[in-house]
């Protein structure tokens, strides 16, 4: 049974994908996710890492449809996501789902690719679908777990399952995505 915690984080991030605003998230819409992280980063489109950032979209699609019922569209609603993966017995598959997304996610931040995000990085990532710069520092904050300035993809691992797996109100993980 899913928590009522865990069913508002699960819409919350799906209001996040949807980023066509219809109710649905589909394909297009990893599609345009990371269009606007490239754009919003600056990397030319056909460079390794948009190419990386595209493909790991595309492999959270379809590990997430592996989850979640999708319609005869190709497509899936706020509901199924919820419900979807609400029903999820394992951790292990979400994280095989976003462990790709978060890892091409640094990588195209990591301007100086030191391995590692800095919080001018992050929130610069964070900048290009949205968030306001003083919510993406926050964030950083959160996610940076043993509070040395650098993110790995470790610690937003940790944080993006906390994220989808915690039913404490005050896990920081709660935060991933900004405001509830």
């Amino acid at each position: 049974m899913t928590t009522d915690l865990l069913h508002r984080k699960f819409e919350h991030r799906f209001d996040l994908l949807d980023t066509d605003h219809d109710g649905y998230i589909s394909q297009a819409d990893f599609t345009t996710l990371a269009d606007r992280l490239i754009d919003g980063i600056g990397e030319p489109p056909g460079s390794p890492k948009s190419r990386a950032l595209r493909e790991s979209k595309a492999h959270y699609w379809k590990s997430l449809t592996g989850l979640v019922d999708a319609d005869n569209g190709g497509r899936v609603s706020r509901e199924d996501f919820a419900a979807g993966l609400g029903r999820c017995p394992d951790a292990s598959r979400i994280s095989d789902m976003v462990r790709p997304s978060i890892e091409a996610d640094l990588a195209l931040a990591d301007r100086n690719d030191d391995g590692t995000v800095d919080i001018a990085e992050f929130t610069s990532l964070y900048q290009a679908i949205g968030v306001p710069a003083a919510e993406a520092e926050e964030i950083f904050r959160v996610l940076d777990r043993d509070g040395d300035g650098a993110l790995t993809v470790e610690e937003w691992l940790t944080t993006a399952m906390e994220f989808f797996t915690s039913t404490d109100s005050k896990a920081p993980g709660n935060r991933i995505l900004g405001r509830i």
